[in-house]
């Protein structure tokens, strides 16, 4: 564990083997990116419904962060980091992800976007 003023989340994950989030969509994407299996204790809007699925589809597992108790929380780390069908499932995805072309389709149509509807000039 360490500290500092800015620690880049995406330079972290790579040395990690479980995260523990709130569940916000920037950090599951992140560590489905990176195949790491996650702990989520949400707090409002997004994540809990991305806990409740992560749950819901085995990828993850689901606490409430005002009810869980430290034994519970406990006993969720070592079943998530002794989950060797969870690591592999994480592992394909991450591979999936990864080998996947999307970034660069998503900079594309944006780019098609601002080329298309630029020409506006700000114009309504």
């Amino acid at each position: 564990m360490w500290g500092a003023n800015h620690l880049p989340q995406t330079n972290v994950l790579p040395l990690v083997d479980l995260v523990i989030t709130h569940g916000g969509n920037n950090t599951l994407t992140e560590s489905f990116y990176f195949g790491k299996r996650m702990i989520v204790l949400p707090l409002f809007v997004d994540q809990l419904d991305n806990g409740q699925r992560l749950k819901e589809t085995g990828l993850g597992f689901l606490f409430q962060p005002y009810e869980v108790t430290q034994q519970e929380l406990l006993k969720g780390i070592e079943r998530a980091l002794g989950d060797e069908l969870l690591k592999r499932r994480m592992c394909a995805i991450s591979k999936r992800i990864q080998a996947s072309k999307s970034q660069e389709k998503v900079a594309e149509f944006v780019e098609s976007i601002a080329v298309k509807y630029g020409k506006q000039n700000g114009k309504c």
